[in-house]
């Protein structure tokens, strides 16, 4: 396990390395900068050790700062005056695990070190069951999206779809929470009438009130995300998602700017983007059209986005891949329809461009088992698919 030590006292980090460099995989740093700068390059650090009084940013700081670089680390305090103020702030805002009183014995240190180390492995055990466990929230999230509303998984996914490789060429972090927010975006639609959610499917116009009732959307998907454990950030992204950056728009309150989440602005310009190619309006049109809805978009997103893929269509049909012709028995998750699926009795099952789920597929095999739907279906696949089907 890698063990960042930081002290600006050169003869206490020799001392270090001289007495641990067998036992662990140690890296010193001589300041708070330093360390922040090693994290960056050289992390992940299992353990952080920090000794509290260092010029320009003492220990408490530097531990609150490297919780955004590495919240997972253990962090162990090394001080001389561990009073009751110093060890609270150190808590609150550093995460200390442990603090050790210098001088500190060879002995005690490396007991804390293992002490530590145990219990970063127990942290990492729960931390992967929980992850487990909100990907499987988010998967039930979107088998019901995808039930109830399959235009609106549609959406979520070619949502994600256009996003994910704009982050890729940006090379932004924490990707995944912004991807979730994406394909959850129009999960609040769960609420909405049957009758309602039939004519956004159609597009057809909408009255005063039932345009109100679709404003809210967003706010429900909140609502419904926010009680999933590790997701409140995300819950926060579509909230604020059809937000405007000059604070106008919904939710009506004071967020406005960059106070707005990231995620959120990033939707909000990948989305409008969206419907404008689908309604016919792609690259340098839409990027006009967009430029004079003033206040809408964080400035330096919409140019980015149009930079980096000035004629990027985002559509989950790709004009590459052949269309397939399938029947019921053949269909597989992650296959995008090419064409609308709709029974008898003009219920919409899946829209066209949607990736087939486990959940649809079963959907469209209850439907057929009525007699309310059969093939063949269209279909786009990889290679790798078409193959083994």
């Amino acid at each position: 396990m890698k063990v960042l030590f930081v002290d600006d006292n050169k003869s206490v980090l020799a001392a270090f390395r001289r007495n641990m460099r067998k036992r662990f995989d140690m890296v010193t740093a001589e300041s708070a900068n330093e360390a922040l700068e090693l994290m960056s390059k050289e992390g992940p650090f299992g353990i952080i050790v920090s000794d509290m009084k260092m010029p320009g940013m003492n220990g408490v700081e530097f531990l609150e700062k490297s919780i955004e670089i590495s919240p997972e680390s253990v962090r162990i305090m090394l001080t001389g005056n561990a009073d009751q103020e110093t060890a609270t702030e150190a808590v609150n805002r550093g995460h200390v695990y442990r603090f050790l009183n210098k001088p500190c014995s060879v002995e005690d240190l490396i007991s804390a070190l293992k002490d530590a180390s145990d219990h970063y492995d127990l942290m990492q055990v729960e931390h992967n069951r929980l992850e487990e466990t909100v990907a499987g929230c988010v998967k039930v999230l979107t088998d019901v999206l995808g039930l109830v509303a399959p235009f609106a998984l549609g959406r979520g996914q070619r949502l994600k779809a256009s996003l994910t490789p704009f982050m890729e060429v940006l090379k932004m972090k924490s990707t995944w929470q912004h991807e979730v927010a994406a394909l959850l975006s129009s999960i609040g639609y769960t609420s909405l009438p049957v009758d309602l959610i039939t004519k956004l499917e159609m597009g057809e116009e909408l009255t005063g009130h039932e345009a109100t009732v679709v404003r809210q959307v967003p706010i429900i998907g909140y609502e419904l995300v926010a009680a999933v454990p590790k997701l409140e950030k995300i819950a926060r992204v579509i909230k604020y998602q059809r937000k405007n950056f000059d604070g106008t728009g919904f939710p009506k309150d004071e967020v406005k700017g960059q106070s707005i989440p990231l995620g959120s602005r990033l939707l909000r310009v990948f989305e409008d983007r969206m419907e404008l190619e689908r309604e016919g309006t792609g690259g340098r049109a839409a990027f006009e059209v967009m430029v004079d809805r003033r206040g809408y978009y964080d400035p330096q997103i919409l140019e980015l986005c149009f930079k980096y893929y000035p004629d990027y269509l985002s559509t989950s049909i790709s004009k590459e891949k052949p269309v397939q012709t399938l029947d019921l028995q053949s269909l597989k998750p992650g296959m995008v329809i090419v064409s609308d699926v709709y029974t008898v009795n003009d219920v919409l099952l899946v829209e066209a461009g949607n990736w087939l789920t486990a959940a649809t597929i079963q959907r469209i095999r209850n439907y057929a088992a009525l007699d309310q739907v059969s093939g063949p279906f269209y279909v786009q696949t990889d290679e790798e698919d078409s193959k083994s089907s």
